[in-house]
């Protein structure tokens, strides 16, 4: 299996695991309504991967095994959720280890730094942005839900 066929590979493994994850504690979580993303052409065919549609939080999963130019993504999620995913909440889970070595680390921190700041401006998308690490997210989801 190449790199790209990998990293879709446990890309999907990861979704159905919160998937699984979230219908364990009672959630039904549904495919988001579809919308123009920032680097769109005109055309509303982006979503997040997973929406919570009683609290309308919408989640991107994003997970990563190896350190490359693929883990400065969050950045990239968290402007596109404030400009553009319409919703009460949005949170970007990092799945994966690399996460927790020094470079993956260090993204985490400063994305959810950056998701705390775009917090408190006002958006014409995501009303609220939040950041967590997988194992993170399951032991405080109940506050964000």
């Amino acid at each position: 299996m190449n790199q790209g066929s990998k990293a879709n590979h446990t890309g999907k493994q990861f979704e159905k695991n919160v998937q699984l994850w979230l219908e364990s504690t009672g959630k039904v979580p549904t495919k988001p309504p579809k919308y123009e993303a920032i680097w769109g052409t005109g055309k509303v065919r982006n979503q997040a991967d997973k929406w919570l549609q009683d609290s309308d939080t919408q989640i991107e999963l994003k997970y990563q095994s190896v350190p490359g130019t693929c883990d400065q993504k969050p950045f990239s999620e968290l402007w596109n959720a404030h400009r553009r995913i319409k919703c009460n909440h949005y949170i970007l889970i990092l799945g994966g280890p690399h996460w927790d070595g020094d470079r993956g680390n260090s993204i985490y921190k400063e994305a959810k730094e950056m998701a705390a700041y775009l917090s408190k401006s006002p958006a014409s998308g995501a009303q609220k942005l939040s950041v967590f690490k997988y194992s993170e997210f399951k032991e405080v989801f109940d506050e964000q839900s």
